[in-house]
């Protein structure tokens, strides 16, 4: 179950940043490549975060709940507009969305969650999204968008505590 709540958590951005653009056409490319690499990059981070869990056995909850602890705080103190980046291309913008997906998943890989569990989860969430933010193309203001942003780092700032705490 906590990997459903992980690739929920770390799918919330593209809603967000989805939601923003203004995509007439290529729709389903831009959220076909945005679930690809949602599943290709939290791989590797899982793969990279179990390679350093078996060489650092001892202190993978600790760097676990470091990384996710930090990535939370990055979320929550980040002031940047998604929407003044000017990205063209649905390759470019996929992989603007999902590049965060490798960090996140390697802390969840330090923590040994289920991988498969996680990586479907965030494949088929970041589909979803991504393709309902762009086909309803939903406003949000600047300040629900933020509150998003930083609800989600206080999630993964509370999952970072209880990995230190487990």
């Amino acid at each position: 179950m906590i990997e459903i709540i992980a690739a929920s958590v770390t799918t919330i951005d593209i809603l967000v940043i989805y939601t923003l653009l203004h995509v007439r056409k290529r729709k389903w490319l831009i959220a076909l490549w945005t679930a690809f690499l949602n599943v290709a990059f939290p791989l590797l981070g899982f793969m990279a975060g179990e390679l350093s869990a078996q060489l650092f056995s001892e202190w993978s909850g600790i760097l676990s709940s470091i990384l996710l602890g930090l990535i939370g705080l990055h979320m929550i103190l980040q002031e940047d507009d998604p929407s003044e980046t000017k990205v063209t291309g649905p390759l470019l913008i996929a992989v603007a969305v999902s590049l965060d997906s490798f960090s996140v998943s390697m802390s969840f890989g330090l923590m040994h969650l289920n991988k498969w569990l996680f990586i479907v989860s965030t494949g088929v969430m970041s589909l979803v999204l991504s393709y309902f933010a762009l086909r309803m193309n939903v406003t949000m203001t600047p300040h629900s968008r933020t509150g998003l942003r930083r609800l989600a780092g206080v999630v993964l700032i509370v999952m970072g505590i209880l990995s230190w705490i487990s």
